[in-house]
């Protein structure tokens, strides 16, 4: 099944919208987006939970939280999220580096956002599908080691005084520039 970004109906209200949400039935047999995001130590409850919201959003087929990376049952995440780790596949898992081996070796595309001196900027990626994304804290970025392992390291250009945006911030313009990718193929 080919899948697409393109909403399944447009409400035109404020009370439409509210009355326009599939059935649980149905929602579970939407195609997911042929995406991975995989969390590398995130410590903060409003990134995890707005990637979550994120992740349901643009059905991607996998959230991974690894390593010290917040987990549900939590209270911020789950206000945060709006519910939505309820919907999510999601997995927790300890080590960064062999959920990403494990994806590699299963024929993924690494992605990792972060700023360095190899990375390029986003509107240049030409990922395979599927892909994942891998985000890090913004205090000390993904690691080293996880960077290695990346098909792709890719950066958002920052023209202000502070060197980066909010880690879920980026995940958002990220993960919609990936799906803007698959609509064009």
């Amino acid at each position: 099944m080919r899948y697409s970004l393109m909403p399944i109906h447009t409400p035109s209200s404020k009370g439409e919208l509210r009355q326009s949400k599939v059935s649980k039935k149905m929602f579970s047999n939407l195609a997911r987006s042929p995406i991975y995001i995989v969390l590398d130590d995130l410590k903060s409850a409003f990134n995890v939970g707005s990637i979550f919201r994120l992740a349901d959003a643009l059905l991607v087929s996998k959230l991974y939280l690894c390593g010290r990376t917040l987990s549900p049952p939590n209270h911020k995440i789950k206000t945060t999220s709006r519910g939505t780790e309820r919907w999510v596949p999601w997995e927790h898992r300890s080590s960064t580096i062999d959920t990403i081996k494990e994806l590699k070796k299963a024929g993924v595309y690494i992605l990792c956002a972060e700023l360095s001196a190899d990375s390029i900027d986003y509107k240049k990626i030409t990922p395979s599908f599927p892909a994942c994304l891998v985000l890090g804290r913004e205090y000390d970025g993904i690691s080293s080691e996880v960077l290695d392992l990346a098909d792709c390291i890719v950066s958002l250009p920052i023209f202000g005084m502070t060197n980066s945006l909010n880690v879920a911030t980026t995940a958002s313009v990220l993960l919609y520039e990936l799906h803007q990718v698959i609509n064009k193929q």
